[in-house]
């Protein structure tokens, strides 16, 4: 589900998987299985059924896509996979990879736009929402894990406008959708999100 979750819309969707924060007793499997799905990836043309990875928005999100990439591996991140944009036509980076990212790193602080994976690998849950929580941003975040008590600890602590157990971010009519921090306030869909478009009208007669 990582990968799928990262490259939804050639990761260029608001809730698009950007960091992966993964406890160390299964990173390396995690990372070994998600590794493949990225390299097993098929650039193509979008409107074939066989593409799975389709090009970016434009030259310009390629070029700087390329550049975050770039410049975080000049600051300390380990490229274990792609860095660089596809041979021949068309806006596509080669599914990408980094690990090893520091604070200060871009790739800590700043959303990439396009199918490039952060992994952070973290001793126990309360490391895994310290790094959660240290960013600007707070859409959503999906966590996973089967333990009850780690469930309401990851719910409770991380701070996103939501939070999605066990399943990746979606945008549902039925349930609002919103951010906090510096991804926004107020939220759409919903009965929360039909009230934010509708005009009240208030009358106050004094007798």
């Amino acid at each position: 589900m990582g990968a799928v979750g990262r490259i939804n819309n050639a990761g260029q969707c608001c809730v698009a998987t950007k960091r992966l924060i993964v406890v160390e007793g299964i990173a390396g499997l995690f990372l070994e299985n998600f590794m493949t799905a990225m390299a097993a990836l098929k650039m193509g043309d979008p409107m074939d059924e066989a593409t799975t990875l389709a090009p970016l928005s434009s030259m310009r999100a390629l070029e700087t896509l390329e550049d975050q990439v770039n410049q975080s591996v000049a600051k300390g991140a380990c490229l274990v996979l792609g860095g660089k944009r596809a041979d021949g036509a068309g806006a596509f980076m080669a599914p990408t990879i980094l690990t090893g990212i520091k604070p200060g790193n871009p790739a800590y602080s700043e959303e990439f736009f396009g199918p490039v994976a952060s992994i952070f690998r973290v001793k126990d849950v309360e490391e895994a929402i310290r790094i959660a929580n240290d960013t600007r941003f707070g859409l959503g975040a999906s966590v996973w894990t089967r333990d009850t008590a780690e469930r309401t600890r990851l719910i409770d602590g991380v701070e996103s406008g939501m939070v999605f157990v066990n399943k990746m971010v979606v945008s549902d009519p039925r349930v609002p959708f919103g951010g906090i921090k510096q991804s926004g306030f107020g939220r759409e869909l919903g009965q929360l999100g039909i009230r934010e478009f509708t005009n009240i009208k208030t009358v106050w007669i004094e007798k």
